[in-house]
């Protein structure tokens, strides 16, 4: 049985594109609060620019009973994620794994494992979406993947890794 008495992580969901706001306000009052980002990189790979990780989503460090009405009616607050009519807390054990992940700047790496030379491709985004193709290598910047394109002479391009699944 979880205590609203004790300091627990809640999720709390913000109003669209509120997220700064609201961690305007918890830095003010002085509230733990975790907002992982992630740095995109557009197609072109000219323009890099940070993400949020959980849209929409601040953890927040609080005792429930005293800072319940506090947290939910800041402005730019929608309310917290709950279970059926209570708020439910985060595991601990999450919230230290994303805060191992984070770096200095508060963005995630994004980088996978990455995968082995010949895996199965499939392109999700930009001008070679819906291309199949097998995975030859990553690139130094770490952003980007080399694919051997299938069915163009094996044709060998350079993606955004966020825009490659695999295929099988």
């Amino acid at each position: 049985m979880e205590s609203f008495s004790t300091l627990q992580w809640y999720l709390v969901r913000t109003k669209p594109r509120d997220e700064e706001r609201v961690i305007r306000y918890l830095r003010f009052a002085e509230y733990p609060y975790l907002f992982p980002t992630y740095w995109k990189t557009s197609f072109a790979g000219r323009k890099r620019e940070k993400k949020p990780l959980f849209p929409g989503y601040l953890f927040v460090s609080l005792i429930l009973k005293e800072a319940y009405h506090n947290i939910r009616y800041t402005r730019g607050v929608s309310g917290f994620v709950r279970f059926g009519s209570m708020p439910v807390s985060v595991p601990r054990e999450i919230v230290e794994n994303l805060k191992e992940k984070m770096r200095e700047d508060g963005s995630v790496s994004m980088h996978s494992n990455p995968l082995p030379k010949g895996t199965p491709v499939m392109i999700m985004e930009g001008p070679f979406k819906g291309f199949e193709g097998v995975f030859e290598e990553s690139l130094n910047d770490g952003q980007r993947v080399a694919i051997l394109l299938k069915g163009l002479n094996s044709a060998r391009v350079e993606v955004d890794r966020t825009s490659v699944f695999t295929a099988a």
